[in-house]
């Protein structure tokens, strides 16, 4: 298996992807990501996701071996959907996630990278969307992703110029979310994963969906809101979090 769930300890489960030399995203790394996200996201004991690549680069994107028989079968639309089900996964799962980036994160692994709620990059770190230098574009679903997260003027470059940028300038345009020391890597992400972890699991998740659901549907979000609210306001935390307040002590939750 080059994806597996390596540990799970205190709610924080860690993914590690494994493909030597590069971390290609072959088509087998795409359905095997599909896979562990879908079961991850079942995992009631977990609460935050890392994910974390082997070796010196996050992902170099896609298996180009894999392109003469994609043309010759003429299989792009099955490509485009098997590609945007497994950022869908990823997408989909409740609880919060975190990649590590390290290397470089390009094309396919660029849209990887931008499927994930958090991204910690290591300060040599580069990104970039080189698809139109290959007569291509993005279509695991990247494309969509880094508009709504750099905005239509910094993801146009980066699409329409196939130019890798550096992690200081990725954090400029909001796509890094922190950039760190390449030595204290995983250390950051497992820092963040665990001040998110003694939070109010329900309350995080339905942070997290609120947001993913405004995305998608700005004009119906007031409904949807509203109906999130009310359910926060249902759970044994949320009793346990006003009443440690008022006694002046450390909230205990129960993550229902």
């Amino acid at each position: 298996m080059y994806v597996k769930i390596e540990s799970n300890r205190d709610g924080i489960a860690k993914i590690s992807l494994s493909n030597p030399n590069m971390n290609l995203l072959s088509n087998q790394v795409k359905r095997e990501i599909h896979d562990v996200f879908s079961q991850i996201s079942q995992a009631s004991d977990v609460r935050v996701v890392i994910f974390a690549a082997e070796g010196s680069h996050f992902c170099c994107g896609a298996d180009l071996k894999e392109f003469p028989e994609r043309i010759e079968k003429k299989a792009a639309r099955q490509v485009w959907d098997e590609g945007h089900a497994m950022l869908q996964a990823i997408l989909n799962t409740p609880q919060p996630t975190i990649a590590c980036i390290q290397g470089n994160a390009l094309g396919g692994g660029a849209e990887l990278a931008a499927a994930f709620d958090f991204r910690i990059f290591a300060d040599q770190a580069k990104i970039g969307l080189p698809e139109v230098t290959r007569g291509v574009i993005p279509g695991n679903g990247g494309l969509e992703r880094w508009i709504d997260i750099a905005g239509a003027g910094y993801a146009m470059k980066l699409l329409l110029t196939g130019s890798v940028i550096e992690a200081v300038e990725a954090k400029e345009m909001g796509i890094a979310t922190e950039v760190v020391a390449a030595e204290h890597l995983y250390e950051k992400a497992a820092e963040l994963a665990k001040q998110i972890a003694s939070l109010p699991a329900v309350a995080v998740q339905t942070a997290k969906r609120a947001v993913h659901q405004y995305l998608v549907a700005k004009n119906d979000f007031n409904s949807i809101g509203r109906e999130l609210f009310y359910q926060v306001h249902e759970t044994e935390d949320v009793r346990e979090g006003v009443q440690a307040f008022i006694e002046k002590r450390k909230p205990v939750f129960k993550h229902r």
